[in-house]
């Protein structure tokens, strides 16, 4: 999800300084902690982490920065939290290209109800090998992000890029939460217990065939035995892993194959109860799977339901849309980059989830890579392309306006920031405001109503409401 628009607009993210980083720390929570997956202060409220990898920390090119916007009753404010790897608390030190930031996850790893942020730094080196990768543990709390820990990944070497994605769930079925780190050519599993201190060792997963290119991973009950299951999506095919035994470790192992794309997303979209998963392939000429191309090259994005009579609880029929699907508005064009960003919850309160789409190389008019994001309702039979709506920075109520390469839904996260109930929508735009041929990056959050996104009170966030410089590349990645 992240890769295939980051190689686009990394150039665009690398500017140096200009100003004084703000560093604000979060209000103490005045309650017990919620236990939500995303709230990193127990206040009740998800919060979002907001990526800038290939940010210029301290003279250290591409060293990476995430940002933390905290919800509210509002939803999400310019109230945040700056950290890097020279920020206190956290283990090594901001170096050239170590990309901090390049993938994002969430859970109460450590059981004490306030929500973790584990980075991925898949450039990290370690010693003397580039490109090895790491992960970093930010543990929540009152005063979150205090102190951190770097999970054990055994002996590193060249062009790993471990942590290239990263997803939190109960893998083994122990109702403790377990962590699933991908690389280059490895899937890696920690479940055990998790302290400040000391982290399970790991260990790395079999497949049955190679892990090449492992770089999205998402975490869901597809059959709705209480334990996850894990999908790994790569260019050739989806590798679907479970707990095929016990809860011990060694029974996670790969269950099911279906074919490859470049992102992925998991939700109930039928209200059943169970997982579904969607794989969005942007581009086919990059990523091709093998299939034929029912868009033309301009992406498309396939949904398989959650059924616990089919191996790995989902079926293997594929529900394929795209710009052309009956119901969807627009039309395909090459190189659109449709379902290059997915994620899935409840927008509406019905019980079923909806299916955010980024599409960021939109061309609009004579615009081009302004970017859209497309929203389809879920329902009792499924997703549904009826009510289908499409939001960009020429949709009224938005704010902005659409610009060459703005490449608005490279990322896209649905997830409830004022506690109503309903799903809101933060959409980044990496590409957005150059300066110095640098993007300064920005966020806009769309609130979920019962009849959908709400376009009347859109709230955005750039380089001032956040305190850094222009030209950081604000959501190069957003938390999954």
């Amino acid at each position: 999800m992240r890769h295939s628009v980051r190689l686009a607009v990394a150039a665009a993210i690398a500017a140096s300084l200009t100003g004084s980083l703000l560093a604000v720390s979060a209000d103490r929570a005045v309650a017990a902690p919620s236990k939500l997956t995303d709230d990193f202060n127990g206040d009740g409220y998800g919060d979002l982490a907001i990526g800038m990898p290939a940010k210029t920390v301290n003279g250290k090119k591409h060293a990476g920065a995430v940002l933390l916007a905290f919800g509210s009753a509002r939803g999400l404010t310019s109230k945040r939290v700056y950290l890097t790897q020279n920020s206190a608390g956290i283990p090594g030190g901001a170096e050239n290209d170590d990309n901090f930031g390049s993938s994002i996850a969430s859970g109460d790893v450590d059981r004490d109800g306030y929500a973790d942020l584990l980075v991925g730094s898949e450039g990290e080196s370690v010693g003397s090998t580039s490109l090895s990768g790491s992960v970093t543990v930010l543990w929540g709390g009152a005063s979150p992000f205090r102190n951190a820990l770097t999970l054990p990944a055994g002996r590193g070497f060249s062009s790993r890029l471990f942590g290239a994605d990263i997803a939190v769930g109960d893998f083994t079925g122990d109702s403790a939460p377990d962590v699933a780190v991908t690389g280059q050519t490895a899937l890696w599993l920690y479940s055990g217990t998790f302290t400040h201190t000391k982290a399970p060792a790991g260990r790395d997963v079999p497949a049955q065939g190679p892990i090449a290119g492992s770089w999205h991973i998402a975490a869901g009950d597809f059959d709705g035995d209480g334990k996850d299951e894990l999908a790994v999506v790569q260019q050739k095919a989806t590798l679907i892993f479970g707990q095929a035994g016990g809860t011990d470790i060694g029974y996670f192992s790969e269950l099911t194959r279906l074919a490859g794309g470049n992102a992925v997303a998991t939700g109930d979209l039928n209200g059943d109860g169970r997982d579904d998963l969607a794989i969005g392939l942007s581009d086919s000429r990059l990523y091709p799977n093998g299939l034929a191309d029912p868009s033309s090259d301009a992406g498309y994005v396939t949904v398989h339901y959650g059924d616990p009579h089919h191996n790995a609880g989902l079926s293997p029929t594929r529900h394929v849309y795209h710009q052309n699907t009956a119901g969807v508005p627009g039309a395909n064009e090459r190189d659109d980059n449709f379902g290059a960003a997915l994620s899935i919850a409840d927008i509406t309160g019905d019980h079923r989830a909806e299916l955010a789409i980024g599409i960021p190389y939109e061309s609009l008019g004579r615009v081009t890579r302004a970017g859209e994001v497309l929203v389809l309702r879920g329902g009792a039979g499924g997703l549904t392309t009826t009510g289908a709506a499409r939001y960009s920075q020429d949709s009224p109520g938005i704010p902005g306006g659409t610009e060459n390469n703005d490449v608005l839904g490279s990322q896209v996260r649905l997830a409830d920031f004022n506690r109503d109930g309903k799903a809101d929508l933060a959409v980044a735009a990496p590409g957005e405001d150059v300066y110095h041929n640098q993007g300064s990056g920005a966020v806009w959050q769309l609130r979920g109503t019962s009849n959908g996104l709400s376009t009347g009170d859109v709230t955005v966030f750039g380089p001032k409401e956040y305190g850094v410089a222009r030209g950081s590349g604000i959501g190069d990645t957003l938390l999954d």
